[in-house]
Parts: C-alpha cells; structure tokens; sequence
C-alpha cells in the first residue's frame, strides 16, 4: 500500500488515542439468528456465496515445490490444487473420471494421483494417463480431471469452484489487493496447522476475528494484555480489516512524516469474502478458513493455518515454535469453546436474535453484505422470531 494511505490510517488511530476512545460505528444493530440456524438459509448460502463465486482457499506456500498438492473444500466440493512442472499451480475437482473417488487427501507430494478404487492414474497437469484394462472402453470415455479457475499472485491462490466461474484476481481483492500487498505474504512458509470439524456455523468463527469488544474478557490472558484498544474498522469493497496498532504507534507523534516507518506500526487481521480470514504477520502470519461442508448449519470445517518466515537461528525457531503453540491455545482453547456455546444456545431457542454493538462494525457491514447476497430481510426476521416468543425486539 501506499505509505501515504498507511499514515493516514496511523492518523485515525491517533485520532482516537487523544480522544482516548475505541472506534465507534454508526450503528447498533439487531439481527436474525436464523444466519447461524436455518437450514434453508444455510443451503442458500452454500450456494450464493460459495459455490458461484471465487474463493481465497490457499497459500502459494502451501504447495511451494514442483508435485506438490493440496486438496480441501468449498462447500463440499471436493478441489485439488496441484503444483505443476512447469511451476504453475492448477485447480480440480478432486474426483476420478471414473467412478468419482476422491484422489487425495490433506497435503502431499507426488508425480500424479492414482485411484484407490480401480486405479486410474492422472499426472499433475490434471491428463489421464494410465488406465487399467483400457480396451474395455470406448476412447471417448476416457477423460482427464476436471478442470477449475484458477489464479496464484502475491502468494495468494483463489479457486472458483465451478468449472465455468468467473475468476478475475484485481476484481476480487479489489481495494483489498493493494493493502495485502504489505504483508509480503510469499515470504512466509508453513510452521503449524489444524483442521477438524467444529460445532458452529461458518460465520461465528469470521465473527470472532474482526471485532475486539471480547479481547479483554475472553483473553485477558492472552491477547487482552498487550496493543491498544484503539483498534480501526476499514471496509474494502466486499472485504474487512480490523487494524491492530502496537503500543509504538504513540512513537509517530513526536516524529516528523517524512520519518515514519511504512508499517507506521499496525497490522490487521483481514475477511476475505465470504470467509477467510487473515492477519498478524509479526512473527505469525494467520490463515482462517471454515467451511460449510455438511448439512448442518450447526457445523463447519474449521481449517487454521499458521505461517513465519525462515528463522536466521534457533532461538529464533524457538520463538516461533512458542507462537504457534500461543496461537493454537488462543484459537481452539478459547475461541471456538464460546463460539459452540453460542451456536448451541441459538439452536436451543435461548435466545431470539443477535445484537452488534457499535464497537463490532465489521461484523454488522459483513452480515448486511451476506444478507443482500442472498435476499434476506433481517430485520422482518427479527419482527418474526419475536412475535413467536411473545417479545419485543431490541431498537437502536
């Protein structure tokens, strides 16, 4: 990003340090807790935001050497992304043309993928090239993966899961692409990773990263201890950042412009639409991801992903180590935990709607953007969920 933009963010975070008051939005509001329960809305979801629309799903270190690969998932849908001879990174549908047995799991490396059920073998590049017993069929019948779009640059790779998607990289980070840009995210290799199923839908685990009126309670421990509370909202286009300024910040007041570092001491944590979430970078960089994978709305795959540079030492690796062991204990001992009870509780009918107060303004301009995606009208919802409990909706 331009350093130009990068102080003028210092500037409203300083902004709110004299005033000695957190970043306050333009709204409190109330909204349906159907977004975290409802099954029609889920499957719609499923379908608007994931299936029709590209996806942030991996990094470029992910798969940084010749045959190596990663399969995951959007929706359900089974992607494979493999790293090529010739460098490139490539996107399928994770089946065989066969009798559509998934063909790899996880992370790997190889010289192509053969089938577990009757042993088709693809190379890398996505082509058939071994068939058992070839003879017994037509040569038309005989096809290569099916392909996905697909766009690697600045160490981020996007997929989109239809064959016949649109996948534009400028247009989908759009203003984002610019301040993503200062995270140098190729720099970073793999140091730690988690993904199992979790009790909660896809949106809790979005939520928790982009607002912080829970830090000093749910981490006093850990995060609550440390920044300042002057923590910034900034939209760009269809993506968020919750920018993070460290206590050094207060140091560019006594210092001319023209001496400020570019960092101007700030990072965020980042929503990538619909779902992905990144951040942190000192020493840690962050890769969040949930998916709707089941029928449930209730539940999601929850992949967590941690990345740092290359240690110059091994007191270096050892503090590396600490953090990501740091960042898991944040993540799975203390996020997710409220997050299920949370899911849990709207499920049981504790509760008749969800407020979003004006410290959480990335998550209101989020779930308005969810909702017009899919044509829903929260606050109707809300009338409705209120008049079957016999209360009052909360107004602003």
């Amino acid at each position: 990003m331009d350093k130009a933009k990068r102080v003028a963010i210092a500037k409203e975070v300083l902004a709110l340090v004299a005033l000695d008051q957190p970043d306050y939005g333009e709204e409190s509001w109330e909204a349906d807790i159907g977004r975290f329960i409802d099954k029609d809305r889920f499957e719609l979801e499923k379908r608007k935001l994931f299936l029709e629309r590209p996806q942030l799903i991996a990094l470029t270190n992910d798969l940084p050497n010749v045959g190596d690969f990663y399969a995951t998932d959007i929706a359900g849908r089974p992607i494979l992304i493999v790293r090529g001879k010739d460098g490139e990174a490539r996107a399928f549908l994770n089946a065989c043309r066969h009798r559509g047995v998934k063909l790899a799991e996880g992370c790997g490396h190889g010289a192509g993928f053969t089938c577990p059920y009757h042993g088709w073998t693809y190379n890398n590049e996505g082509a058939l090239i071994s068939v058992p017993s070839r003879q017994a069929f037509d040569p038309s019948q005989l096809r290569d993966l099916i392909s996905l779009p697909i766009a690697e640059e600045m160490g981020m790779i996007l997929v989109h899961p239809d064959p016949e998607g649109e996948l534009d990289f400028d247009k989908f980070f759009g203003p984002m692409k610019e301040y993503l840009a200062d995270f140098d995210i190729p720099e970073y290799h793999l140091a730690g990773q988690y993904r199992a199923p979790a009790r909660i839908n896809w949106k809790h685990a979005v939520d928790g990263g982009l607002e912080a009126y829970h830090v000093p309670f749910l981490h006093a421990n850990t995060f609550g201890t440390s920044g300042l509370s002057q923590l910034l909202h900034k939209q760009f286009g269809d993506h968020h950042a919750l920018i993070a300024p460290s206590k050094e910040i207060l140091t560019l007041r006594d210092m001319p412009e023209s001496e400020w570092p570019h960092s101007c001491y700030f990072t965020s944590t980042n929503s990538i639409f619909p779902n992905t979430v990144i951040g942190g970078g000192n020493p840690i960089l962050f890769f969040q991801r949930t998916e709707p994978n089941t029928d449930h709305p209730g539940t999601c795959d929850y992949i967590f992903r941690l990345y740092a540079r290359p240690a110059k030492n091994a007191e270096e690796q050892k503090y590396i180590d600490q953090m990501v062991a740091f960042f898991m204990k944040v993540s799975l001992e203390e996020d997710l935990p409220v997050q299920s009870s949370s899911q849990i509780m709207m499920e049981e009918g504790a509760v008749p709607s969800v407020l979003f107060g004006k410290r959480e303004i990335c998550l209101t301009r989020m779930h308005k953007a969810y909702d017009a995606a899919i044509g829903h009208n929260a606050e109707a919802a809300v009338r409705s969920n209120a008049r079957k409990m016999g209360i009052s909706p909360i107004t602003n």
